[in-house]
């Protein structure tokens, strides 16, 4: 620890706690978020279900209110995921300062390693885990492709466009419009 002061070890220890507790919020806004524009969704989509199309205008309106609102919520998610990846990459770069500052300090390294593992460690120590507990064959195959929770929001908003898109090609009538095809036959009472 050659040119370290404590002040500079003390500041950037700081900013890494920093760096970190940022990307939590990141992560639990993301949450909050998606799940405000899921509800508003779902109550809508209960709406159109139950309005059975007997108003074209509310029917053509609600559709067209969906397809915007999920637009948002896929662009909303995406802000959210490129913050996750800004404060990560921070921290990452904060951890490497840190190791590089008490590289002879095998206490103090070990405290700010949660990021130095390189990926491939991190997963094969992971897949261990997983096999230990016994955790099944299909869960731990599943769990090992990596989902990511945070982009998943996104997906979920580009499923939601799509649906809302073709629910209100369905309120429309142009002569080319989408009709439904007969062997879509619903729920039969």
């Amino acid at each position: 620890m050659a040119n370290e002061t404590p002040k500079d070890f003390e500041a950037l220890s700081q900013l890494y706690k920093l760096c970190i507790e940022t990307r939590n919020f990141e992560i639990s806004q993301l949450i909050n978020r998606n799940s405000f524009f899921m509800i508003f969704q779902g109550v809508l989509l209960a709406g159109i279900i139950q309005s059975a199309g007997n108003i074209a205008i509310v029917s053509f309106v609600g559709c067209l209110c969906g397809l915007l609102v999920s637009l948002l919520q896929t662009g909303m998610a995406c802000g959210a995921k490129y913050w996750q990846e800004y404060w990560e990459t921070s921290t990452v770069l904060a951890e490497e300062e840190i190791l590089k500052n008490v590289e002879n300090d095998t206490e103090r390294q070990a405290m700010y390693q949660l990021f130095s593992m390189s990926p491939e460690a991190m997963h094969e120590q992971v897949r261990k885990r997983l096999y230990e507990r016994k955790s099944g064959f299909i869960v731990s195959h599943l769990i090992l492709k990596k989902y990511s929770a945070s982009k998943i929001p996104i997906y979920v908003g580009m499923v939601f466009s799509i649906t809302w898109f073709f629910l209100l090609l369905a309120t429309v009538e142009f002569g080319w419009c989408l009709q439904v095809p007969e062997f879509i036959v619903g729920f039969k009472g």
